[in-house]
């Protein structure tokens, strides 16, 4: 027998989608997090023009819609061991008005709660000087 959903006893909030918290993504098998708040896109990665004398984590910068984006390769910066998939993602944060985007190998997912370790984004802005 099929119960009638509008005429059962379970209270509607049961039915909410709950609210996203965070990005979720993986680099050489570790998880991070960053907040939603400083999120605004998750595209596939297009081409990386390299930046003469940057960092070694500055893979350079791609143009979003646009408008040039610094790229910064978290498993060189973390010293994390990952080859390079030949599929890849961009997550594009912004601080400041600025963007810029951490290139990872699968699709992000975004979640509820943060797992793994939390990039506090302002501060990795200011620390990497990704202006």
């Amino acid at each position: 027998m099929v119960e009638d959903i509008e005429n059962s006893d379970t209270p509607e909030e049961e039915y909410a989608t709950p609210e996203l918290k965070a990005c979720i993504f993986s680099v050489g098998g570790q998880e991070f997090s960053v907040d939603m708040g400083y999120l605004k896109g998750i595209a596939e990665l297009s081409a990386i023009v390299p930046l003469p004398l940057s960092p070694s984590y500055i893979e350079g910068i791609t143009s979003l819609r646009g408008v040039a984006v610094p790229v910064v390769n978290l498993a060189t910066l973390k010293d994390i061991q990952e080859e390079k998939a030949a599929e890849r993602w961009l997550i594009v944060l912004e601080v400041e008005r600025t963007l810029f985007g951490i290139t990872v190998n699968e699709m992000p997912d975004l979640v509820a709660d943060y797992r793994g370790e939390l990039i506090d984004v302002p501060d990795f802005f200011e620390t990497y000087r990704l202006r």
